[in-house]
């Protein structure tokens, strides 16, 4: 019996028109791009970014709300300049974090077949884990780290759009690689996906490029520590598994070469590499416990 052909890959156009879909959810991520470049600015202040946060009202109630957290002492602020002012421009951007992740992640990836929960799960880990490592190599702001390790699979709700949109039907059954599986049906990969995508939000080039060189750093046209720590990040976590599994979240003598030539260009030992992880879980759980996420 003859096999049906491979089904053809979706047109450009309808990869670009899966995007605007995505781009339309909501314009937390434009906003938390703006507040990226604020924070890079000296001369900007904390009513900047309040001016900004305050623009979208669904946004700012949400930020109000975590700012009035047990978090940050259980206050009773009424207004997104009391709460910024109370807080600070940066746990106010590390908000804006979690509310972006937690929109992407509040919707089931059916073709990969991972629960919308179990997606933002992966992506705040990721998050807390690159955090960590800026903090202990002092190689990149830790903040911008937490942003791009939250940010790394954005692409896949593109893709998983773009399948929706062209036809439906078709599932990663995990017998193939994510990768194998995107390309074979899209034609991208979700880290180009995601690169697109900021791109589109407007985010910070060095933030687009660590999304684009996740899986190839060395490819990068410069050299870019936030690619080169998404791609340490995939040889120590399971990927496209839709949860940390942080029991499986050992340094042993299996650690692919790619992660030890990391650790040892960034001085990191197998004890304090396994340290930042088990301390990635313990901030996973609070963060998680604390904004009910």
């Amino acid at each position: 019996m003859l096999l049906a052909p491979p089904a053809p890959s979706p047109a450009r156009e309808q990869f670009l028109a899966a995007l605007i879909q995505i781009e339309k959810f909501s314009p937390a991520p434009v906003i938390l791009a703006k507040s990226l470049k604020l924070l890079r600015d000296p001369q900007s202040d904390i009513a900047s970014i309040a001016e900004l946060v305050g623009s979208d009202s669904a946004l700012a109630a949400d930020i109000i709300r975590c700012a009035n957290s047990v978090f940050y002492g259980g206050s009773s602020s009424t207004s997104v300049a009391e709460a910024v002012q109370r807080i600070g421009s940066k746990e106010t951007v590390r908000l804006l974090n979690l509310t972006v992740a937690r929109i992407a992640g509040g919707r089931d990836l059916g073709c990969y077949g991972i629960l919308g929960t179990d997606f933002w799960a992966e992506c705040l880990y990721n998050g807390i884990f690159l955090q960590a490592l800026a903090t202990e190599t002092g190689a990149a702001d830790p903040d911008e780290a937490y942003t791009v390790g939250l940010l790394r699979y954005i692409g896949r709700l593109a893709i998983n759009q773009t399948i929706e949109n062209q036809r439906g039907g078709l599932y990663w059954d995990g017998g193939e690689s994510i990768a194998g599986w995107e390309r074979a049906n899209t034609g991208f990969l979700q880290a180009e996906a995601g690169m697109i995508l900021l791109e589109k939000w407007r985010f910070h080039p060095e933030i687009v490029q660590a999304i684009a060189g996740q899986d190839a750093p060395d490819l990068l046209a410069e050299k870019n520590w936030l690619a080169e720590a998404l791609f340490f990040a995939a040889s120590l976590l399971p990927q496209g598994l839709g949860s940390p599994f942080r029991a499986a979240l050992l340094v042993t003598g299996a650690t692919p070469r790619v992660g030890i030539d990391f650790m040892h260009r960034y001085g990191l030992t197998p004890e304090v590499t396994e340290r930042l992880l088990q301390e990635a879980s313990v901030e996973f759980d609070r963060v998680r416990h604390e904004f009910g996420v």
